[in-house]
Order: structure tokens, then C-alpha cells, then sequence
């Protein structure tokens, strides 16, 4: 580029400026203008604009506050929640704890209840066992004691009927020995030491030493008895006159005296006296009776 065109350039750029000059000079004319129309209106707006930034920069400070107070309470609300929500959870927490120690309290105690109920059945059922082994032992012992006794009274009537038969036996055998001497007293003619106890009396007492010992009762009992043998047909008249024929005196006397000892005779005649008399008063009474029918 010459220096003229430079010089050139530079005459339109200052051209450019006084025109934008005196534009910008006729705008702030033209604003002035309309200012100063606008005057009254304008200090109107910017007392009012003055007021409103007034009124902004007190709202600021207000509003500030009532943010930080909002945030303030937003934050205790949210911290009040959260209190809230960790007591809720704590509870819940504690609600389960609480049930869980409920169920294992429950638990604990439906096992103990188990376990008594189980002990008590056991309890039962070994008494109710020992209660039957005990009935079964007294009933073992029972039916073993009925058996003893059974056998006992067997035993006893066994042995009381060994006994009856050998009274029994040994009455026929004495009434048999009392009939067998008196018929060796009438048949033998060796006879001459019989000795006074030796002498079939009719009674059961042994060794008659004297009448005195010779009684009514005791001679209705030997003459009567039921086992007599060879008397169980006759009478008991016909059994007096077996006896009276025996002891009558002359009788007693002449023929069966004589064949005693000579020391026993006198005795042996008394006591058939005695008995002589006892046999003729019961005959007498007997006739009576067949008279009273």
C-alpha cells in the first residue's frame, strides 16, 4: 500500500467519524427531547423503579430469611422424620425382638408343658404299670394263698378224716376187743389171773378201779354208739339185755369172778353191781317209754 492510499484511508475513517459523531450527537438530542417530554413520568418510573429496588433489596434479606428458615424447618422436618422414621424402625425392631422372645418364650414354654405333660403320663402309666404288677402280685399271692389254704383244708379234712376213721377204727377195734374178752370170759376154763384193769367194762374210760368210776353217761355213750359193731340193728333194749345178762350179779358172780385175780375180785363184784343197777334202771325207763307211746 502507497501512501496515499494510506492518506486516503484515513480521510474516510475520520469522514466515518464526524458522520457517527453528529448522528450520536442528533440521538442524545432526540433523547433529551424526549426526556425531557417525559420528565414528570420518567421521575415518576424511577422512584417507583427506586422503590421496587428498594423494596427488593429489603425482600432479599426478608426472603433470604424466610429461605434459611424455610431450609431450617424443611431440615428439622426432615430430621423429625428421620427421628421419627429410626423410632419407627427401633419399634418395628423391638416389636420383632419382642415377638421373637414371645414365640421363644411360647416356644419354651409349650416344650415345658410337653415335657411335664410327658413326664406326668410317664408318671402315670409307671404307676398305673407298678399299680398292676402290685394287683397281679396280690392276686398271684392271693390265688397262691387260696391254694395254700385249699390244700391246707384238704390236708386238714384229709388228716381229720384219717383221724375220724382211725377214732372210728380204733372205737370198732375197742368194741371188737371188749366183745372178743367177754367171749373169752365166758368160753375159757384156763382163765384164773385176769387182772381187774384187764376187765372189759362197759365204758370208755380205762383202768375202772372202783364203781366210782363207773357213770351212767359214760355207759349210754359205750352202749349206744352208732359204730358198735353188730349192733346196728337191735334195739336199745335189746342192747340192755346184752349188758344186764353180762353183769348180772349171780351171773357176774359164779361164773366170771372166779376167773380174776383173787386180790381183784371183791372190786371186780362192786363194780358190776354198780353197773348191774345203772342197766336195770335205764331198762326201766325204757319200757316206760314204750308204755308213755
Amino acid at each position: 500500500m502507497t501512501a496515499e492510499d494510506r492518506i486516503f484511508l484515513k480521510q474516510l475513517e475520520d469522514l466515518r467519524l464526524d458522520q457517527l459523531r453528529s448522528h450520536t450527537l442528533g440521538d442524545a438530542r432526540e433523547v433529551v427531547a424526549r426526556a425531557e417530554a417525559l420528565g414528570p413520568r420518567r421521575e415518576l418510573e424511577h422512584v417507583e423503579r427506586d422503590r421496587q429496588a428498594a423494596l427488593r433489596l429489603e425482600e432479599k434479606p426478608r426472603r433470604q430469611k424466610e429461605e434459611e428458615e424455610s431450609r431450617r424447618l424443611e431440615e428439622l422436618r426432615r430430621l423429625e422424620e428421620e427421628r421419627q422414621r429410626q423410632e419407627e424402625e427401633k419399634r418395628r425392631q423391638e416389636e420383632a425382638r419382642r415377638r421373637q422372645e414371645e414365640a421363644r418364650r411360647r416356644a419354651e414354654e409349650l416344650a415345658r408343658l410337653r415335657e411335664q405333660r410327658e413326664r406326668e403320663l410317664q408318671a402315670k402309666r409307671e404307676a398305673f404299670r407298678k399299680a398292676q404288677e402290685e394287683a397281679e402280685r396280690r392276686a398271684r399271692e392271693q390265688a397262691e394263698q387260696r391254694l395254700r389254704e385249699e390244700a391246707r383244708r384238704q390236708e386238714r379234712q384229709r388228716q381229720e378224716e384219717l383221724l375220724r376213721n382211725k377214732a372210728q377204727a380204733d372205737l370198732v377195734a375197742f368194741f371188737q376187743l371188749y366183745d372178743a374178752k367177754w367171749q373169752e370170759l365166758k368160753l375159757s376154763q384156763k382163765l384164773t389171773s385176769v387182772m381187774l384193769f384187764e376187765m372189759p367194762w362197759p365204758t370208755f374210760q380205762q383202768g375202772c378201779a372202783s364203781p366210782d368210776d363207773i357213770s351212767r353217761r359214760s355207759v349210754e355213750e359205750f352202749i349206744f354208739h352208732p359204730l358198735r359193731p353188730g349192733m346196728e340193728t337191735k334195739s336199745r333194749k335189746d342192747r340192755l339185755k346184752v349188758e344186764i345178762l353180762r353183769f348180772h350179779p349171780d351171773k357176774f358172780n359164779s361164773s366170771i369172778v372166779r376167773k380174776l385175780r383173787e386180790c381183784d375180785r371183791e372190786k371186780a363184784s362192786e363194780i358190776a353191781g354198780a353197773l348191774a343197777r345203772i342197766l336195770t334202771n335205764m331198762m326201766a325207763e325204757e319200757v316206760q317209754k314204750e308204755k308213755d307211746q
